[in-house]
């Protein structure tokens, strides 16, 4: 066993100094000083972004003009230009959109109150213009905001985490099939991940916390994704609509779905059909499929592997936010991977910073890049375990947690 896994390290732990050390950090890098190079280092992501994503257009544009053609088995597709245009819907997500709505440029982004850029929480993605010019996927901006911004930050590893992994693969893990048909759904999983689980899970999150809202000021709001403890996923609704005749979850989720189905598998393929007829149009459609697909699996291994594992904790009990415990939660709850250089942290999503981040929710890319080597330097100065890996390490501890294989921490339980 681990000197984590016999929870040693636990016994004499200055929490307090510990704690003291990392708000001094967290300090520094919230310091205006700081503002102007934050947002200055944020465009220069975006740009990144969208030069992958108008790069893989110009690029699918373009070959059958230069008499470049994709093999006939390929239908059409390019995946050069899906690999690059799934890069930039990465980006858009997990680096652009993430920070923004989670207001790590909000100090930057605003005089005395008045939101005075875009980067601002307040306006960034916020109705259907500002979410199709600023950052369209699957989901609902409002709706991640509920189930990522603040349940699974503020209950990090609880049950009342939407994305705790064991709770969720629970028929899974406790199910009779056997493990190669487990590791298949798992591979299934991230072919589809974000419209299929994602997307109409945060939905699912967004009328909770209206219908909590509505019952305490007395009064009814519609929550039409009913599905317990288990996470809402297409099936659920689906399943809903067929054979219950409820098509409250159905509408929503179409609503969900509209403006990203809309733009990648119908108006760029009515742009290739303007460029070349019939099969450019099919080229065009068939490259934005190859390019979601791309995306998910991109987007389930630098997200889905953050806080699962042997060798990370989940809690039973709750905690006080930017209580001592909270910061220590997220440490121990989270995993690293490789960190370091612009390049690699692009496509690790800036996911590879997931300590960091869950420290101190509000702060920009550029602030969890240069704090990181003084945040593992302050664990293991005080022996809290700080686990930092190859992302790749991490998804098979990831996919073995999610077929039964593995179990995490609990640290109730002393672990």
């Amino acid at each position: 066993m681990t000197y984590n896994e016999t929870g040693k390290w636990r016994e004499g732990l200055d929490l307090a100094g510990w704690a003291a050390e990392m708000r001094a950090i967290e300090k520094e890098y919230k310091s205006p000083q700081h503002f102007e190079e934050d947002v200055k280092h944020l465009e220069k992501i975006l740009s990144w972004a969208n030069l992958c994503y108008f790069g893989g257009l110009g690029l699918l544009a373009a070959m059958p003009a230069m008499g470049l053609n994709m093999p006939g088995w390929l239908n059409g597709m390019n995946p050069i230009a899906a690999f690059f245009m799934s890069v930039a819907i990465c980006a858009r997500w997990t680096m652009v959109g993430h920070h923004t709505c989670h207001g790590g440029y909000n100090a930057a982004q605003s005089t005395n109150g008045e939101v005075t850029g875009r980067f601002h929480r307040r306006k960034f993605a916020r109705g259907l213009w500002r979410r199709c010019t600023d950052w369209m996927d699957w989901m609902l901006p409002e709706a991640w905001d509920v189930e990522h911004n603040h349940l699974h930050h503020y209950q990090l590893g609880e049950d009342a985490d939407p994305d705790l992994v064991e709770r969720n693969m629970r028929p899974t893990r406790e199910g009779k099939s056997p493990m190669v048909l487990r590791y298949a759904q798992v591979a299934g999983l991230a072919l589809v991940w974000k419209w299929f689980y994602y997307a109409p899970n945060t939905l699912k999150e967004l009328f909770a916390r209206k219908e909590r809202e509505a019952t305490k000021a007395g009064a009814e709001a519609p929550n039409p994704f009913k599905t317990g403890s288990l996470p809402s996923t297409v099936l659920t609704v689906a399943s809903g609509a067929v054979t219950k005749g409820q098509f409250g979850a159905l509408w929503e989720t179409v609503k969900c779905f509209a403006p990203y189905a809309t733009w990648s598998f119908g108006i760029l393929p009515a742009i290739g059909y303007a460029i070349g007829g019939q099969s450019v149009a099919l080229a065009w459609f068939m490259t934005s499929v190859l390019a979601d697909v791309m995306t998910n699996v991109h987007s389930f291994i630098i997200i889905a592997t953050n806080h699962v594992g042997d060798d990370i904790y989940r809690f039973e009990t709750e905690t006080k936010p930017r209580s001592d415990d909270f910061y220590l939660r997220a440490v121990i709850g989270s995993a690293n991977f490789r960190t370091g250089g612009d390049v690699n942290d692009f496509m690790h999503g800036w996911l590879n910073y997931q300590i960091e981040h869950h420290m101190f929710p509000d702060m920009s890319m550029r602030a969890y890049q240069n704090m990181q080597p003084r945040v593992k330097a302050v664990c293991e100065k005080y022996g809290v375990p700080y686990v930092q890996e190859s992302v790749w390490k991490r998804f098979v501890q990831l996919a073995d947690v999610m077929v039964g294989k593995r179990s995490m921490l609990v640290w109730e339980r002393g672990d």
